[in-house]
């Protein structure tokens, strides 16, 4: 059997996704052909700072600010000589020898031709990448392209969606994988697996649950297309939701509630 061509498409945050891509590195790397390492949040850092300390307040955004320091001195130290798991996903993809790109806009007609005609993937695999695909970059891989999602979709849609089933004191939760299309978080599934949401569960306890088994389900569903038995279905679109990046007030919803971030 021919090896697949796999691309990752992900975004750089040192807390979730480090362990989920190295996950998927030990267990296809044979078959990694790049990580296509696009900015987090298309937006500056400064950005992404003001977004994270309107939903935090003071006091979580402080302990997240410390947790991301000594996240990136592990992350330098590392660079030297492996000690820790990855904080990046450039480090993972250092220790598995996969190459990196790091185009500003992954729809730029330059980078989608370097896509095809360079790289040639079969399978293009998004992790939390920031951009949405345009039609250009969704027609390149000849297996297409698959997106994991950590919620029941086609509820929950958009952002932050472990926020908002917790939010809703939704019982359980899920993790998506599915076909992407133009449309965000609409293409068919291909396996869903639901996740309880604990009482005790923090808002971090149920990310880092929901990243574990979605990693097991992307390199389940990269299975079934290797040996051609994927049963997609498609989603239902009178029971989608949407949600964006929680506000301030969402936050304080959420602790009335009695739930914490950390």
């Amino acid at each position: 059997m021919t090896k697949m061509r796999i691309v990752i498409v992900t975004q750089e945050e040192p807390f979730y996704l480090p362990p989920f891509l190295a996950r998927l590195a030990q267990a296809r790397r044979s078959d990694i052909v790049g990580m296509v390492i696009l900015p987090p949040f298309n937006e500056s850092l400064l950005d992404v700072g003001k977004r994270l300390y309107e939903l935090y307040g003071p006091w979580d955004f402080t302990i997240q600010c410390v947790r991301f320091a000594w996240a990136k001195f592990l992350n330098l130290l590392n660079r030297v000589h492996p000690i820790t798991r990855p904080y990046s996903a450039v480090d993972v993809a250092r220790r598995y020898q996969i190459p990196i790109y790091t185009p500003e806009k992954i729809n730029a007609p330059d980078f989608v031709q370097i896509l095809r005609e360079e790289i040639r993937p079969d399978l293009l695999v998004s992790v939390a990448a920031s951009q949405i695909f345009k039609k250009r970059v969704l027609e390149v891989p000849s297996l297409g392209c698959i997106n994991v999602h950590t919620a029941p979709l086609p509820r929950y849609q958009g952002m932050l969606p472990t926020f908002w089933a917790m939010l809703h004191e939704e019982l359980e939760t899920a993790v998506t994988v599915h076909y992407m299309v133009e449309k965000l978080d609409a293409g068919e599934i291909i396996l869903q697996e639901p996740v309880p949401i604990r009482s005790e569960d923090t808002l971090h306890t149920l990310i880092v649950r929901t990243k574990q088994i979605g990693a097991e389900l992307v390199l389940r569903a990269i299975q079934q297309i290797e040996s051609g038995e994927v049963h997609s279905f498609p989603m239902d679109p009178d029971q989608a939701t949407y949600f964006s990046f929680p506000k301030r007030a969402d936050a304080q919803r959420f602790r009335a509630l009695g739930r914490r971030f950390f």
